[in-house]
């Protein structure tokens, strides 16, 4: 409860509003975005156990839908759909993203051509309500990066490795006190590892700048090591998502003799075909990183998790496999 007031205030949602979430209700994000702050505020709240493109905008619009409460794929084919029809849904006045990171291209996309804020929001099913919320402004400039800042109930640290927190603009795992699990079912070691020192340590890479705004890099699991050069595949990702024709994109290792790790970046894409070599090219200037040993692949779509992220694991089987460029179903959500 205390998590649902903290995130209702940072919204400011009232009783006039209308919540919907098209999120699986298996998902821990559905109960602490669309059901708990919401409900709390006496808000109304709508559940879609079946997405599409044209089918959700339409229900936005019917119910008269003020808070869309979703993952980056759909909140940006609602942009998509915005852009079909000239316009938002009526009443809409945020998107709220979890489930996995937000590229700032869609951010910059949703204020810039709907008026709208596209509020991130981090966390983890480990823990009751989310490590850091955005507000819902309109951010000036350019910088959208940064997820926002920690609520008012939870304590957030940058961590290094031997616990000590660290400087600002200084990268570290991001730590958290303040209302999280009691542990995993019948994994002990795995809870103590997790737990330790009295703080929640999420295995993501974090930056907090001076202000106290959180910047998430990545999962420390899905570091890339290239020929000596530690990626953090957000980076690629990001470049590439800033591209016109790029719908989402995935970056993944793939085990090399010489290398180490070999990179392929995958993406979905917005309307037609690209040329990929070209694409490459393109962000080549905008990331840190010598990209000669990557190689770009389009898909149809991505393989999705139920709660709507995408699933890297089953890319990175599907890739070692030798069938990396195969169709995958779209999630019914």
């Amino acid at each position: 409860m205390r998590a649902a007031n903290c995130i209702a205030e940072r919204l400011r949602i009232t009783d006039d509003d209308v919540s919907f979430g098209p999120t699986a209700l298996s998902s821990s994000y559905q109960l602490v975005g669309n059901l708990l702050p919401p409900l709390h505020r006496g808000a109304t709240v709508n559940v879609m156990t079946r997405w599409t493109q044209v089918q959700g905008w339409d229900a936005l619009e019917r119910t008269r839908a003020s808070l869309l409460v979703g993952n980056p794929t759909l909140l940006t084919e609602v942009l998509i759909e915005s852009r079909r029809r000239g316009g938002a849904p009526r009443r809409l006045r945020l998107g709220l993203s979890g489930g996995g990171p937000v590229a700032s291209a869609l951010k910059r996309a949703w204020r810039d051509e709907l008026g709208l804020p596209l509020v991130e929001s981090y966390g983890q099913s480990e823990l009751g309500g989310f490590m850091a919320l955005g507000d819902p402004t309109l951010v000036a400039g350019d910088v959208l990066a940064p997820v926002g800042r920690p609520l008012p109930d939870k304590e957030v640290r940058i961590l290094d490795a031997d616990g000590k927190e660290c400087a600002p603009g200084e990268v570290g795992e991001v730590c958290l006190r303040g209302g999280f699990m009691t542990g995993y079912w019948g994994l002990p070691e795995k809870t103590a590892e997790t737990l330790r020192g009295g703080w929640l340590h999420s295995g993501d890479a974090g930056v907090m700048d001076c202000n106290g705004y959180l910047t998430v890099r990545g999962r420390f699991a899905e570091l890339i090591t290239v020929a000596g050069r530690t990626w953090f595949p957000r980076d690629v990702e990001e470049a590439l998502c800033a591209q016109p024709s790029v719908k989402e994109a995935a970056v993944i290792a793939l085990p090399d003799a010489q290398l180490g790790q070999r990179p392929v970046a995958y993406v979905t894409l917005a309307d037609g075909a690209v040329d990929l070599d070209k694409l490459k090219a393109a962000i080549a200037p905008l990331v840190p990183y010598d990209l000669t040993a990557m190689t770009v692949k389009s898909l149809a779509a991505f393989p999705m998790t139920p709660t709507g992220k995408i699933a890297k694991a089953q890319l990175r089987q599907s890739a070692l496999a030798g069938d990396g460029a195969r169709e995958f179903p779209r999630s019914s959500n």
